[in-house]
């Protein structure tokens, strides 16, 4: 019960007006309302017995959605999760480095069909066939792409990884071989393979075609950089026009394949 504070005003009751004929004004008295009262200072309480009509919360404010400035731009992610996979299919798979190499390295190509737009600098998650010893599906693994966004056939249809065989011989003697790298290496031509994405926003190509980019990378981490030379150079773009350009490489000719495109393709540009 809510208390309301009011100003005690004189009130005259029904029997001073009865009293009122033949009286003195003297003999008119004030009359109070008869329920418990306190009055302090001209002031009395008087107690509500309605409960006061609670107005209405205000409505939250409605959280502003964030939108991505590279998503308003078109950059696509995880279009394709683990649950319902893209199937594509390998169109290609071709070995980079050479017999005498520390590794095997490989170049391949899956067919896409236009259905996982990417840009250079994203990855795709693979997941590999079979299952693991739990008898559960492998859990996706990514890898960085390898090509531009037009593919390697320039029609916006495939999409390429660079991948190491992971091979290697634990404490225990045992020689491990890594689940999706093997799987990988080891599709031919008509397989079947499930792609997740693409992800990644971090890693695209500066918008500014005149901006300074350095690519430092080992192995297979390469594979980003990869797609930004065929953007930058074999795509011949208008917005790319290379004054400065420097390669510090660490492996020997021996050890990549003569039918790496990338060396002979660079070769032929910096020769002009």
């Amino acid at each position: 019960m809510a208390a309301q504070l009011t100003a005690a005003l004189p009130s005259y009751s029904p029997a001073t007006t009865k009293a009122a004929a033949g009286s003195s004004p003297s003999s008119h008295f004030l009359a109070y309302p008869s329920r418990p009262r306190n009055v302090r200072n001209g002031v009395r309480a008087q107690v509500s017995t309605t409960e006061p009509t609670a107005e209405p919360a205000p409505a939250a404010p409605a959280k502003p959605v964030k939108i991505s400035k590279k998503q308003d731009e078109g950059v696509v992610t995880n279009k394709y999760r683990p649950k319902e996979p893209y199937v594509g299919r390998c169109l290609l798979n071709t070995r980079l480095t050479g017999d005498n190499a520390p590794g095997e390295t490989w170049h391949m190509v899956f067919s896409t069909e236009g259905e996982v737009p990417y840009r250079e600098g994203q990855s795709i998650g693979v997941i590999a066939d079979g299952e693991d010893k739990n008898g559960k599906p492998h859990k996706l693994r990514l890898y960085s792409i390898a090509s531009s966004a037009i593919g390697d056939f320039g029609d916006s249809k495939t999409v390429s990884l660079c991948v190491k065989r992971l091979v290697y011989t634990n404490d225990a003697g045992e020689v491990v071989k890594g689940v999706c790298s093997n799987f990988l290496c080891d599709l031919k031509p008509g397989s079947e393979v499930k792609i997740t994405g693409p992800v990644g926003k971090e890693m695209l190509m500066p918008k500014d075609p005149n901006a300074t980019i350095i690519m430092l990378a080992t192995g297979t981490g390469i594979a980003p950089f990869r797609s930004f030379l065929w953007k930058m150079f074999f795509e011949e773009h208008e917005d790319y026009k290379v004054s400065n350009f420097s390669i510090l490489d660490g492996s020997t000719t021996t050890q990549v394949q003569n039918s790496n495109p990338i060396p002979t393709m660079l070769a032929l540009y910096l020769s002009h």
